[in-house]
């Protein structure tokens, strides 16, 4: 009976061992989470510089942001949009690699690959980030999959996580944040043309219409107090006087958020795209600080859109018909109710 309870002994302490292998995070449940806590890319922070190409895809669409190179118009400091050859906008690109190298992998929800299809994190079903250096190695393959249902934080601010994945691995995690990109090339062109203009910096727009010749200029009046109801806009031309402060601001705030809606192609010729694109209809010049920033209005484009042209930059766009009416106000309209 001795040697029985012996052997029980033994048996017993096997399997203690054996339980401590197959279980390594032994612990409180705060050491447990901090040892399976981990930042998902754990050395892409540092290889940023190094980045030589993104490539986003998704079902449907693929987009790939590169440095412009030798030959591009733009110089090689310049991050273009691959196949619309544009500025991308810097401030996506940013968010995109900030938002990859700081994420973690705190919540596991699965580590079965036939649940893949389930998160919609295969290949198929997801968004896929591909970044690569300039020698062409694979620095991050990531993997955005459906969105999570909507999570309450503080009982009124809704909380959007994405499940996602290593494309090398199994495991599939909530990301903390919403970090999904667009996998279409226009969604990360540069296309604001005053980015970071607010309104009130804003101190003219002149109008000149060369089609029913109703051309116009506006200018700002120096605040000769801080009471808000005293006159902030002036017409100058083609006669004096004091406009409502309502118009005055409505168009500088419509100046202030020009913003094309497509890229047509590159600028050729003056004289070729004026026959082209029917330039210039109406030629606006927008004074802000001392600088000016000059565009021009075409013909129409497709349904509801109309070409623009940018002075100093190499492409032709299009802005909404929306936008072109809070550009082209009648005289008239400028005197608001006085």
């Amino acid at each position: 009976m001795f040697s029985n309870q012996r052997l029980i002994v033994y048996i017993l302490i096997a399997l203690g061992v054996l339980l401590a292998r197959e279980n390594p995070m032994s612990g409180d449940e705060h050491q447990q989470t901090a040892q399976q806590v981990r930042l998902l890319f754990p050395q892409l922070k540092a290889q940023i510089p190094t980045i030589a190409s993104i490539t986003v895809s998704d079902s449907d669409s693929r987009v790939v942001v590169e440095p412009a190179a030798e030959q591009s118009l733009y110089s090689g400091e310049r991050w273009l949009v691959q196949s619309k050859q544009h500025p991308v906008d810097r401030a996506k690109l940013m968010y995109l690699l900030d938002g990859l190298s700081q994420l973690q992998t705190v919540d596991v929800v699965s580590i079965n690959a036939s649940k893949h299809s389930v998160y919609g994190v295969t290949e198929k079903d997801g968004t896929r980030v591909q970044i690569y250096d300039g020698d062409g190695l694979l620095l991050a393959d990531w993997i955005a999959g459906s969105i999570r249902s909507q999570d309450i934080a503080g009982g009124d601010h809704p909380v959007f996580e994405y499940y996602m994945r290593r494309a090398d691995s199994d495991e599939v995690f909530l990301s903390g944040v919403a970090v999904q990109p667009s996998a279409e090339a226009l969604d990360w062109c540069d296309l604001n043309f005053l980015r970071g203009v607010q309104a009130f910096q804003i101190d003219g727009v002149s109008r000149f219409d060369y089609q029913r010749k109703l051309s116009w200029k506006i200018e700002r009046i120096k605040p000769q107090s801080p009471n808000e109801e005293e006159p902030r806009w002036q017409l100058t031309a083609p006669l004096q006087t004091i406009i409502d402060n309502f118009s005055g601001d409505s168009l500088a705030f419509s100046c202030s958020q020009l913003q094309a809606t497509d890229i047509v192609g590159f600028v050729s010729s003056v004289a070729a795209d004026n026959v082209k694109y029917g330039f210039p209809q109406d030629r606006f010049e927008v004074l802000i600080q001392g600088n000016t920033l000059e565009f021009e209005l075409g013909k129409p484009a497709r349904e509801g859109h109309r070409y623009l042209r940018v002075s100093g930059l190499q492409h032709i766009y299009t802005i909404s018909d929306f936008e072109v009416g809070q550009l082209r106000q009648d005289i008239d309209s400028l005197y608001g109710s006085e």
